[in-house]
């Protein structure tokens, strides 16, 4: 049994200073656990058979190739903040990494997206119809592995369901925002109307969720629950903004997915809208008449874009309210008591403000 908690001690000495180190150190400890758990879910046909030609290889390939497993690390930090045995959660967080993967698959096709983790996406690989089949049978793993989790009780097993529901809503709601803004050309949003999308788009699958059910694994009080679910609400956030930034401000070796893709598709994220909001006149009739040409926008037409949202200065306010929602993160963690697993946590938070990829 691999315990975290008596693992991290020479990892988290006492200061004021978490960094992004405590949190990293944890992930370099979890991840091969958690890598063996999800190959485990997938190894159940023969190599070679056709169903793994067109399914299980498929997706234990996607899910093979990388990714930082933050996510069922997330809940098992939040089982071992809030007392539990972080083996408990690993099951129930590897459903949420299956979601995430699910949502990846999908997304790119929507997105007509080339790359993903430094390779071809899995619908220009193998085709969209087995690329979409893959990502359902991803779906429906999620609530298979906790409905068969030996180490869980029926009334936890249930809670965790209800969890994925509404992780599983939410993030569809999100998504729908998201497309649906683009498709039907909708211009007149604000800051707020994009942290509304960004929470059931991002917000949930990849913070409010896995912290979430890391404590109902961990046996949390109400208050420990509440304190986890608003610091994963704000650090998520916080990730999708700075996910938009590496966007536009990074490079494709960096990123390892299709550079500027936001600006080329016209994504409404928070640069876009506040640049929207800040200019008037002419120069607000070229964004929205840039935005409009969709992907038929040239190399010099995005840079436009992008210069555009330097000089309006949407790109330090978009930095600047990551920054905030992290700060305001760190609060709500509190109520849980001293340990290793909440300084991790607190260094997670951070990580996702200074990530380069």
């Amino acid at each position: 049994m691999l315990c975290f908690g008596g693992r991290y001690k020479a990892y988290f000495p006492k200061s004021e200073s978490m960094g992004v180190e405590r949190f990293l150190a944890y992930l370099a400890a979890a991840r091969p656990v958690i890598d063996r758990r999800l190959h485990e879910y997938l190894d159940v046909v023969e190599d070679g058979s056709s169903l793994h030609t067109y399914l299980y290889g498929i997706l234990d390939e996607f899910v093979a190739r990388g990714g930082k497993r933050v996510r069922p690390a997330m809940a098992m930090m939040a089982c071992e903040a809030v007392g539990g045995d972080p083996q408990r959660a690993l099951p129930s967080g590897c459903a949420v990494e299956f979601f995430h993967a699910a949502a990846l698959i999908h997304d790119d096709i929507m997105d007509g997206s080339e790359l993903r983790r430094d390779a071809a996406t899995a619908h220009i690989v193998h085709g969209v119809p087995l690329a979409i089949n893959t990502g359902d049978f991803a779906l429906g793993l999620v609530c298979t592995i906790v409905v068969r989790d030996a180490g869980l009780d029926d009334r936890t097993k249930i809670s965790v369901l209800d969890a994925i529901g509404e992780m599983s809503a939410r993030t569809i709601e999100g998504q729908a925002l998201d497309v649906g803004w683009v498709r039907d050309d909708v211009y007149d949003l604000t800051p707020d109307d994009y942290l509304y999308m960004a929470l059931g788009k991002t917000g949930y699958y990849s913070g409010i969720s896995p912290l979430k059910i890391g404590a109902l694994v961990g046996g949390a009080s109400r208050e420990q629950q509440a304190a986890l679910e608003h610091f994963g609400k704000n650090a998520a956030i916080a990730f999708q903004i700075q996910d938009d930034l590496l966007n536009l401000t990074g490079d494709e070796q960096a990123t390892g997915k299709d550079y500027l893709n936001d600006i080329l598709e016209s994504k409404r994220t928070l640069m876009v809208i506040h640049a929207l909001g800040s200019t008037q006149g002419a120069q607000r009739e070229r964004l929205v008449s840039l935005l409009r040409r969709g992907t038929q926008k040239t190399d010099a037409e995005v840079r436009e874009v992008v210069d555009l949202l330097q000089d309006l200065g949407s790109i330090d306010f978009a930095r600047q309210t990551a920054r905030t929602l992290i700060l305001e993160a760190r609060s709500y963690l509190a109520p849980l008591p001293a340990s290793s697993a909440r300084d991790a946590l607190v260094s997670m938070a951070d990580f996702f403000l200074e990530r380069e990829r």
